[in-house]
């Protein structure tokens, strides 16, 4: 299943994925109230101009239908999948899924870190998070893919999906929707797992806007 059904997908909409993920995995979704949750699925909407799968469909409408229980409880389920104190229910971290022992700090994390140097970039405070978080990926991918002067950032971009973030996201999304306990986190789940699905199957196939 893909998020939409004509594979086709626009520069802009694709910009706007990514920084909506990058957003929620910095945490930055957490304030929101039911009002602004609502507002951001008629965005989501409003970013896309094809039909979407019923799966997602279902997931944006427990979006819109979220509420002050809902928000409530978000932080903490939050907390318990991605940030800790307890062991991480739905790890952040490529490493995790890449290695046999599931430990982070890896030959992985320094894999990625090589990648982000190649084209000039360092995470800040080197070190002290582990260079293979999913938001440092995705915003690393929203670098590339803003400068589309250079020729070479499309080649990236492809490399880093296949050789990284495809490799082990999927199994992230599904440990989520096993263990999440809130509509957001499930939802959020979907919506990356399908977004990520498609723009795997349009880079392999070339059918894609990237103008």
């Amino acid at each position: 299943m893909t998020i939409i059904q004509e594979k086709v997908m626009k520069h802009e909409e694709r910009l706007f994925y990514y920084q909506l993920f990058c957003h929620y995995y910095r945490g930055d979704l957490l304030q929101l109230t039911s009002a602004q949750w609502g507002q951001l699925v008629r965005i989501i909407k409003e970013n896309q101009n094809t039909s979407l799968i019923d799966e997602v469909t279902q997931s944006l409408q427990m979006l819109e239908e979220v509420n002050e229980t809902t928000i409530q409880t978000f932080e903490y389920d939050y907390n318990r999948l991605f940030v800790g104190p307890n062991k991480l229910l739905a790890s952040p971290y490529e490493s995790s899924y890449r290695n046999y022992e599931g430990n982070v700090l890896q030959q992985e994390t320094l894999n990625v870190r090589n990648f982000y140097h190649h084209v000039g970039l360092q995470v800040a405070n080197e070190g002290q998070i582990p260079d293979d978080h999913i938001q440092f990926e995705l915003e690393f991918i929203l670098h590339v893919l803003r400068d589309q002067t250079i020729q070479e950032n499309k080649q990236i971009y492809k490399m880093f999906l296949d050789k990284h973030l495809m490799q082990w996201v999927l199994k992230h999304c599904k440990k989520i929707i096993e263990n999440s306990q809130n509509p957001i986190t499930y939802a959020m789940a979907v919506l990356l797992k399908e977004f990520l699905q498609l723009e795997s199957k349009l880079m392999e196939g070339g059918k894609r806007d990237v103008n």
